[in-house]
């Protein structure tokens, strides 16, 4: 194998567990829920098979929802992201879009600032719109997604920047 698969396995490893052990039981205000395990989708390399990335949201969603008992919110909600990180990608970045890191350095900061919302506020609107589940919810939806999206994006940030920050 080689010494970059590796690495990210174990910082996989790493970020699903300090979800599990810590962010989990972080529930700031009673509604911001920290969701660190979309870093893994931020940060997961172009030069890598898209089609794994699908099967790794799936795996990740599944762990989360079995240790969490959220009967497929966050699987849904990973796999969803993984499927329109492609898209995404081209629409924040343009023709850059096929650089390795290209979220990451070698692009405007306007960019890679739309590529982390758009991935964060996509997650999250799944995510509650699956947890409420009704239509008199629709407002409180929409504050809690743009609530947590905004801590997410700051904590998100703070880590892309503390991991690849060489």
């Amino acid at each position: 194998m080689n010494r970059e698969v590796v690495k990210d396995i174990i910082l996989s490893f790493i970020i699903v567990l300090s979800q599990l052990l810590i962010f989990n039981h972080m529930n700031l205000f009673g509604t911001l829920n920290t969701f660190i395990y979309v870093s893994l989708f931020i940060l997961y390399k172009t030069s890598y098979d898209k089609t794994f990335l699908i099967v790794y949201g799936f795996i990740v969603g599944l762990i989360i929802d079995l240790s969490l008992q959220t009967y497929g919110v966050h699987t849904l909600a990973s796999i969803t992201v993984c499927y329109f990180r492609e898209r995404i990608e081209k629409y924040s970045f343009g023709v850059n879009s096929i650089l390795p890191l290209a979220m990451i350095r070698g692009t405007q900061i306007t960019n890679r600032i739309t590529f982390f919302l758009i991935i964060i506020l996509l997650h999250s609107l799944i995510y509650f719109s699956l947890i409420f589940f009704n239509l008199e919810f629709t407002l409180t939806i929409f504050l809690y997604t743009l609530i947590n999206a905004i801590v997410n994006f700051i904590i998100i940030w703070i880590i892309s920047k503390l991991i690849f920050n060489k």
